[in-house]
């Protein structure tokens, strides 16, 4: 627009087609009935293939995937040293994988059966053994695309200076924000209970007179949603000084610190990131704000330094003596330094699906919220360490719901809610930071005018630094009968004892 100013702008428009086979008799999924209610038409709701389906395709297609651009580079005084540079864009995701392909294992042409302890058997067919003819099918676990399922979308703005301060020398403050909708996700709907909390069925089978949670959908065991119902807000401040061959030092170095927030109510489609996965997906999937919170990956602090040194001695002689001695050398190095990522304590006293595991509910207030070391003079034959400050945690008062009792949970069963206000937030903990170490070190030794061979050393971790990592496994309540404990392992994520330790290499090669 004007020699101090550049606008770039455009719209990218892209439809993500629907899934199909060929045979179109091939693919089925689980459509909703007539209802007033999700639950309601859950329950009305049933398996069809695609010629037989109300809306005759495998879910509806969206069309309104428009993806605008627009961004600007502004030098404020015309000298080429101060900038301010923004943008805002939005960008889409089609569905993938696992998500959709699981379709195939749903009826007529597939089944899945949910053994559950009251049907094993000493068969390896399991609840479908018999003597001889036919057995009944017992109700199959559903693969469901929801029919609404939308395309995920970010928004994403941003807005930098950038100041020079010497030659080739620059520092830079920016702002990074994104903002994510209709994400994907994943969800049982058809708990056990669900029928009863929802649509009121009655605890006591008319019948036998005995008790039953019932779900949903008797037709049915699992129905595990595919969805897009995922939010998530990321906001982050970055302050990067960069400078190249300093002085004629023969120093480069990239120094860059990152304050964030990531905030979200599931991290990724399948919740695999949680400390422990107590829940596949929300704890309450008619409730996904529930789970809003601090992101599985949420590091508020990162700090990186990045140095790079080149010996400038003989630069132009390489050819000599003390060009191929004293030159050729290059030192480099990446120390990276982290706050701890938060995790969640959950409570599965009285969960009895596997889904909708409740978070802690403490007795009193939790005034204990980060983890960061080991007491002094405690040791460790199992590599599993109770945290400072871990005992500060109240007492749990194990959640259930009343309204549904039934044999071995006089409480209540705690699967569905609705759950407490003093129950913790997701991801309301902090586990310990993280720093790491990589130094490389090389020389170069030239040959011919075209060839040089380069000689290799590289470090990583190379003070042998073992880092504390939460031990998922051990965050739920139910496991403690006093205060809960916080424990960690040293040496990586899965607490192995060689995931993380110091590791050198050697290397040569010849350029050409």
């Amino acid at each position: 627009m004007t020699p101090r100013l550049t606008l770039s702008y455009g719209l990218r428009y892209e439809y993500f087609g629907v899934q199909h086979n060929n045979n179109a008799n091939l693919d089925s999924n689980f459509y909703y009935g007539p209802g007033t209610s999700l639950p309601a038409q859950i329950r009305s709701g049933s398996v069809l293939t695609v010629p037989n389906s109300p809306i005759g395709k495998l879910w509806n297609p969206q069309y309104g995937t428009a993806s605008p651009r627009i961004g600007f580079a502004y030098d404020v005084f015309g000298n080429g040293k101060t900038s301010i540079r923004g943008g805002y864009g939005i960008s889409y995701e089609r569905n993938f994988g696992n998500v959709t392909f699981n379709l195939i294992q749903n009826p007529p042409n597939y089944a899945v059966v949910v053994i559950k302890p009251s049907t094993v058997t000493n068969s390896n067919a399991g609840p479908l053994a018999g003597a001889s003819g036919n057995v009944a099918l017992p109700p199959t676990s559903l693969r469901h695309v929801d029919q609404n399922i939308r395309t995920a979308q970010t928004q994403f703005h941003s807005i930098a200076i950038d100041q020079e301060l010497a030659r080739n020398t620059v520092l830079e403050v920016s702002y990074s924000g994104a903002r994510g909708i209709h994400l994907y996700d994943i969800k049982n709907y058809n708990i056990p209970g669900s029928g009863n909390l929802y649509l009121g069925d009655p605890i006591k089978d008319p019948v036998s007179g005995k008790s039953a949670l019932t779900s949903l959908n008797s037709h049915y065991s699992n129905d595990n949603n595919r969805g897009s119902n995922g939010d998530s807000y990321y906001n982050a401040l970055n302050v990067q000084f960069t400078t190249r061959d300093f002085h004629h030092t023969g120093l480069s170095l990239v120094a860059n610190y990152t304050y964030a927030h990531a905030l979200d109510d599931l991290s990724t489609t399948f919740s695999e990131t949680s400390a422990g996965n107590f829940s596949l997906g929300y704890t309450n999937p008619f409730n996904p704000a529930l789970d809003h919170g601090n992101s599985d990956f949420d590091i508020r602090h990162r700090f990186v330094l990045a140095p790079i040194y080149m010996t400038p001695y003989f630069n132009q002689s390489k050819g000599s003596f003390l060009g191929r001695l004293i030159g050729g050398y290059e030192l480099t190095g990446i120390f990276t330094a982290r706050t701890g990522t938060p995790f969640t304590f959950y409570d599965s006293t009285n969960n009895a699906s596997g889904y909708g595991v409740p978070r802690y509910n403490p007795l009193t207030q939790v005034t204990q919220h980060t983890f960061k070391s080991i007491p002094k003079g405690v040791t460790s034959t199992s590599n599993s360490y109770a945290l400072t400050g871990a005992t500060t945690l109240p007492v749990d008062v194990p959640f259930g719901n009343p309204l549904l009792t039934v044999a071995g949970f006089p409480q209540g069963i705690s699967d569905l809610g609705p759950y407490p206000s003093t129950m913790t937030a997701r991801n309301t903990f902090r586990g310990p930071g993280a720093y790491n170490i990589n130094v490389s070190i090389s020389k170069s030794i030239p040959i011919h005018e075209r060839v040089n061979l380069e000689l290799r050393a590289e470090g990583f971790d190379v003070t042998n630094h073992h880092n504390l990592y939460i031990q998922g496994s051990q965050t739920d309540a139910a496991n403690y009968s006093g205060n809960p404990q916080v424990f960690a392992s040293k040496g990586g994520v899965t607490g192995g004892p060689n995931d993380e330790r110091r590791f050198l290499q050697f290397a040569g090669k010849i350029n050409f």
